[in-house]
């Protein structure tokens, strides 16, 4: 086994005995905040896990526990450790890095206290924007159109926004799909894919351009794709669209839903701490549904002329403003 690493992620210091490219290097400053390690999972002490635990992912105060067919096993412990084995020699290290540094490491951030949101933070100018979404509603395609347009990527995949509206460097990582790749003129044949058996591919830097520092949130988003319902009078088929600000109710159920997973937070017994931190939030500044074209080319065009950082100067759209 190598010598431990060390690395930044969400404002922690992680000491690794795995190599972490989707993470930025950091020169040790005293003990790490977390460290990530080989372990014998048969040796884990007894769990009674809670009702909100399922056959693969095991939860109580303090414990996470997830076991994969094929992969291995992970376990987050006290927001302190996060371990893992892997199923047999046949699974590669990059397999292991697939669901330790998103669902491993999300839930020791959740164990410590941190708001933990599915979603995508990009930055221009100093001010951060998150785009949050459910799986496959083109986070990853839209980040990376827009650091085609000098954006810089501040976490992927997993967020963490502080108490004073801060969002933290996280996961250094883009990744898309065969199409996407394909469509975006990608030589997708010189990407790593991100495990065995999947046709999605990693960008990391120096393809990716990425900030190391904490920036203030300055707009939020929940991202949704529109199909489009035959030719628009106006030309909004073609056009980034904006809702209203979700009311105070909206926006708490839609964090609530966006949250790194709210089964993680109601199985370790913290959505108190969740619902607490989302309200915080909301008062902070406003949630907007960003609807975007269907096809990536169409999502690339529209982004001609946009200002993503300013709402207000974008086409309105008042039926978008539910988390569905």
């Amino acid at each position: 086994m190598s010598a431990p690493r060390s690395y930044s992620a969400f404002g922690l210091q992680i000491s690794s005995d795995l190599a972490l490219p989707e993470l930025a290097v950091a020169e040790q400053k005293g003990p790490p905040s977390i460290s990530l390690q080989a372990a014998d999972h048969t040796q884990w002490p007894p769990l009674d896990p809670s009702v909100h635990s399922t056959p693969a992912l095991q939860l109580t105060p303090g414990e996470w526990r997830l076991a994969l067919e094929g992969i291995g096993w992970f376990r987050a412990c006290q927001g302190q450790k996060l371990e893992w084995q892997r199923w047999d020699d046949s699974v590669s290290d990059r397999d292991v890095r697939t669901f330790a540094v998103t669902s491993g490491l999300g839930a020791v951030a959740v164990q410590r206290g941190l708001l933990v949101l599915h979603g995508t933070a990009v930055e221009r100018d100093g001010q951060a924007m998150l785009l949050l979404g459910h799986p496959a509603t083109g986070k990853s395609t839209l980040a990376w159109c827009l650091l085609q347009r000098g954006w810089r990527l501040i976490s992927s995949e997993l967020t963490v926004v502080d108490g004073q509206g801060l969002v933290w460097p996280g996961i250094q990582q883009l990744k898309l799909w065969h199409d996407a790749a394909e469509r975006l003129g990608l030589d997708w044949g010189q990407l790593p894919p991100v495990r065995r058996g999947l046709q999605r591919y990693a960008l990391l830097p120096p393809a990716v351009a990425c900030t190391e520092r904490p920036l203030p949130l300055s707009c939020l988003y929940v991202l949704r794709r529109r199909k489009p319902q035959g030719p628009s009078a106006d030309g909004a088929d073609g056009q980034l669209q904006v809702s209203e600000p979700f009311s105070q109710q909206q926006m708490l159920l839609s964090l609530r839903n966006q949250a790194f997973h709210a089964r993680v937070y109601r199985g370790m017994g913290l959505e108190a701490g969740l619902f607490v931190q989302a309200g915080a939030l909301a008062r902070r500044l406003p949630l907007r549904a960003l609807q975007v074209p269907e096809g990536i080319t169409a999502m690339a065009d529209a982004l001609e002329g946009a200002d993503l950082l300013d709402p207000a100067a974008l086409p309105s759209n008042q039926g978008a403003c539910s988390d569905g």
